[in-house]
């Protein structure tokens, strides 16, 4: 898709979740709550691909390889993040559903990317 239709669509996004929630109130949130991040979404991908300069690392084996072994990463911090939100929902907090899968979806996308920049910076893996 080209950057400039996609922000647009981006834009369509934002102005519809926007005017949904303030027209409807009494509606589903999660219509809002679903196309105003996706709008930013695409504008910030379109920002992004306008600002790419080069064409980034190879994608050869090697990279491959470490992003193979950085998912096991990612998928263990959110295990363990589950695991104390379960600790902290017994003893103190009660969280819903929504406040758990709101709280583990951008924390394994953050784990993951972390995992794969430590796995790249420190070399070769097995």
């Amino acid at each position: 898709m080209r950057p400039v239709v996609q922000a647009a669509a981006g834009g369509v996004c934002i102005l519809a979740g926007t005017a949904v929630a303030r027209a409807l109130p009494g509606l589903n949130p999660w219509i809002p709550i679903l196309l105003i991040p996706f709008g930013i979404l695409l504008v910030a991908g379109a920002v992004m691909e306008r600002m790419k300069i080069d064409e980034g690392p190879p994608d050869d084996e090697r990279f491959r390889k470490n992003r193979a072994f950085a998912r096991p990463y990612a998928w263990q911090a959110s295990s363990g993040v589950l695991m104390l939100l379960l600790l902290l929902d017994l003893n103190t907090v009660r969280l819903s559903r929504r406040e758990v899968l709101v709280s583990l979806f951008p924390l394994t996308g953050i784990s993951a990317s972390a995992a794969e920049w430590h796995q790249l910076r420190k070399g070769n893996v097995g």
